[in-house]
């Protein structure tokens, strides 16, 4: 969210990005509080972890960051990634059964990606920038989206004792890989033509980290990284991906102008 701001040239609010930072936690958290049949296998460290001060926290968050958006009269931005979170996880009645986004094919990735990347869309589309709020919403939608499929990587087993296609498991990870690779091209592309058409802010070092940290973890990653005796491998996927925004912001206080 901050680096979002930068990119449309608007002066980060930090009460925003604090309220995003707490509806991404309640929602990701409630995920994993309620029914997550995978994470039985992948993350077995969550076992015995108590679902009832999971639920109390996710509560408190979105209390306060609700409030915070509410306040600054932004109304869909909290209320979108919470609702999709709600079709996603646990689903809605529908004829007698329930209707859930999640189990589909590389349905989770996108979710992922449509709900963060247009979450962030909307909060710039609120200052009145149409064309920069959608570029923004297309870059972090697909960084997103590709992000969150690396880290399937490590979790195919899990995924497939749940019966979750996620793409590795269709797709296997060489063309997983071709798959991202053209993904992560398309998006440094349209960031590159926004930039230079004045759309964003010419930002030359954000573009070229950000192309350089994913083209290097989808090319590079692999799965039995998770177990390797090197800790540079083992923190490689870690370091690069949820780095990659730390650094971002590190590079931009020392942006010049």
């Amino acid at each position: 969210m901050y680096l979002a701001f930068l990119l449309a040239a608007i002066d980060p609010n930090l009460y925003l990005v604090l309220a995003s930072s707490l509806i991404i936690y309640a929602t990701y958290t409630l995920d994993r509080a309620l029914d997550n049949k995978e994470d039985e296998v992948n993350h077995q460290e969550y076992a015995g972890a108590n679902r009832l001060a999971s639920l109390a926290a996710c509560g408190v968050a979105i209390l306060i960051g609700v409030s915070i958006f509410f306040s600054n009269r932004l109304f869909s931005p909290p209320v979108f990634p919470f609702a999709v979170g709600i079709l996603y996880s646990q689903g809605i009645p529908f004829k007698g059964g329930t209707v859930k986004l999640k189990g589909g094919f590389g349905v989770k990735n996108l979710v992922i990606g449509l709900t963060w990347g247009g979450t962030i869309g909307l909060v710039i589309l609120s200052s009145g920038q149409v064309l920069a709020g959608m570029v923004i919403a297309l870059y972090f939608g697909i960084k997103l989206f590709i992000n969150s499929t690396i880290f399937d990587l490590k979790d195919v087993k899990g995924d497939l004792a749940a019966g979750i296609r996620t793409l590795p498991v269709v797709l296997g990870e060489t063309k997983l890989k071709y798959l991202l690779f053209s993904l992560c091209i398309f998006q440094h592309l349209i960031l590159a033509l926004a930039m230079w058409a004045d759309i964003l802010v010419s930002y030359e070092i954000f573009f070229l980290y950000s192309l350089i940290a994913s083209a290097m973890v989808i090319v590079f990653y692999a799965p039995a990284w998770e177990t390797s005796p090197s800790l540079i491998k083992r923190k490689f996927r870690i370091f690069v991906i949820n780095g990659e925004p730390i650094i971002l912001v590190l590079l931009s206080m020392i942006r010049p102008g």
